[in-house]
């Protein structure tokens, strides 16, 4: 088995340019990446206890953890979690306030919700909590992974992971969505519906729905099987809304999906990833991922994560990595 996943592995360590470089602290898991307006400086906030807070100068470092986010935990109760053991943060800014959404959820239920906290300032401690934004539960949909847009002055949350795949849900405000039902942007029906993480980013005509597949987890030396561990796909659409469509025209809710990022190098399992507009070198794609070597020796827990980025290009209408 370790021979196939070891020929399975270097084929695919050439299809992929190398990602850029980190200094100081890299650790991340399912990061959200944003740059301060008022000075500069780059946050990077994680799954952790409280929200875990990095800074830096630059993309690429050096990377410092300033402490959580939110050290009291979230307002929040959901049975059986810790309201300090928080998922997924989403952080945008808007009007003089920066935004945050986030999770509480136990692993592998739908006992889940996603909570928003705003900060003037993105530091530790800064942050108001304001409870939960309002997606009512459903069996349809985990309610984990938020990812906030505006589009022409409306605002949507996508959402979504396993189950049926990935929703978008209108916001009345950017503390809570409006009455009635999310819709279904994506679904990958085989095995148990690995999908998740969605994020949704526009690029000149269109929006590309950015997703993570496969198998998330603390990875060791002799699973999953090769080529079923987490990559990040996407999808297409002229509407912020749907219907979205991969390369071959194949729909999103149909398990379509065009692969843009997979393991190859150092780079293990790939996911959780974001777009940053970055004002120097342009569209950012950063994820985290799990070591290789972390992995070969039987895989290191929550610790092997990494934080990874490359730059993105647009010119044939599908993004692709590129070479930093």
């Amino acid at each position: 088995m370790l021979a196939i996943f070891l020929c399975f592995f270097f084929a695919l360590a050439s299809a992929y340019p190398a990602r850029g470089p980190c200094t100081g602290d890299c650790w991340t898991h399912d990061p959200s990446l944003i740059r301060r307006v008022s000075d500069g400086t780059y946050f990077r906030f994680s799954t952790g206890t409280g929200v875990n807070t990095m800074t830096s100068p630059s993309l690429t470092g050096p990377w410092v953890d300033v402490g959580p986010a939110m050290p009291d935990g979230s307002i929040i109760r959901v049975d059986g979690v810790d309201s300090k053991n928080i998922w997924a943060p989403d952080v945008h800014y808007q009007d003089g306030l920066y935004y945050m959404y986030y999770v509480l959820s136990k692993l592998g239920t739908q006992n889940s919700e996603i909570g928003v906290a705003t900060s003037p300032t993105m530091e530790p401690k800064s942050w108001t909590d304001h409870g939960i934004v309002g997606i009512p539960a459903n069996s349809a949909y985990n309610r984990i992974d938020p990812n906030w847009i505006e589009v022409d002055g409306k605002q949507y949350l996508q959402f979504g992971s396993y189950w049926q795949g990935l929703f978008q849900i209108p916001m009345e405000s950017p503390l809570h969505v409006e009455s009635g039902s999310p819709h279904q942007l994506a679904l990958n029906s085989s095995l148990n519906h690995r999908i998740e993480a969605p994020f949704l980013y526009q690029h000149d005509s269109y929006y590309y729905l950015f997703y993570s597949g496969g198998i998330a987890g603390s990875y060791t030396a002799t699973s999953p099987p090769p080529g079923e561990e987490y990559r990040i796909d996407v999808c297409r659409s002229s509407s912020a809304t749907g219907e979205f469509v991969d390369q071959t025209g194949k729909s999103c809710r149909e398990s379509g999906g065009t692969l843009i990022l997979a393991s190859h190098d150092q780079v293990y399992a790939p996911g959780g990833q974001g777009i940053l507009d970055d004002e120097d070198l342009g569209p950012i794609l950063y994820y985290h991922y799990y070591s290789l070597t972390a992995k070969q020796s039987g895989g290191t827990g929550i610790d092997g994560y990494l934080y990874g980025w490359n730059e993105l290009d647009f010119s044939t209408g599908w993004p692709v990595v590129k070479a930093v």
